[in-house]
């Protein structure tokens, strides 16, 4: 699915990777869920990132899998085809809340996201956040991405639970090698 160049749907509501784009994050998911055959397709503007695996015995490797970064949450989608049949159309627009979206590019005068940027919560949901509470300037995806999973990353090493009050070594880099 992923062209030399990108493709924009709704001023950057949904973006389809690149070949540059879609090999940088490939390896960043590679690296969070610790596999070397996911490809990544796309993104939308609250930092979902759509992908395929090529060796997964479970999946079908046309199926893309989506993977929230704020919720920590993952899970079959749609195949390859039907992506590319609602980027085509347009529909895809709808299937990420476009309506959200066009709301937050009002109040914040934002007039389309850069390809690889992305609007996440101001507080990602598996800290408390809200999800409908988004940052006023865009992010940028990969390093979104990045950071999400390596809290959620040192959350889970320390065995925080649901729940549980975020201790403070989760922020302090010198805790962590």
């Amino acid at each position: 699915m992923a062209k030399k160049q990108g493709q924009m749907v709704a001023s950057g509501a949904f973006q389809v990777f690149g070949s540059k784009r879609s090999d940088q994050v490939s390896e960043l998911l590679g690296e969070v869920f610790g596999r070397d055959d996911v490809e990544a397709l796309a993104a939308d503007w609250r930092g979902v990132v759509y992908f395929t695996l090529a060796e997964d015995e479970t999946i079908d490797p046309e199926t893309v899998v989506g993977f929230d970064p704020s919720s920590g949450s993952s899970g079959e989608l749609a195949t390859v085809d039907e992506v590319l049949e609602a980027v085509r159309t347009g529909e895809v627009a709808d299937a990420v809340d476009v309506a959200s979206f066009d709301a937050w590019r009002t109040a914040t005068g934002t007039r389309s996201l850069d390809m690889g940027s992305c609007v996440p919560p101001a507080l990602v949901e598996f800290l408390g956040g809200d999800p409908s509470e988004r940052v006023v300037e865009p992010e940028d995806l990969v390093t979104y991405v990045a950071t999400s999973a390596a809290i959620m990353g040192r959350l889970e090493e320390l065995g925080v639970e649901p729940g549980d009050e975020i201790p403070d070594e989760v922020f302090d880099e010198s805790y962590w090698p």
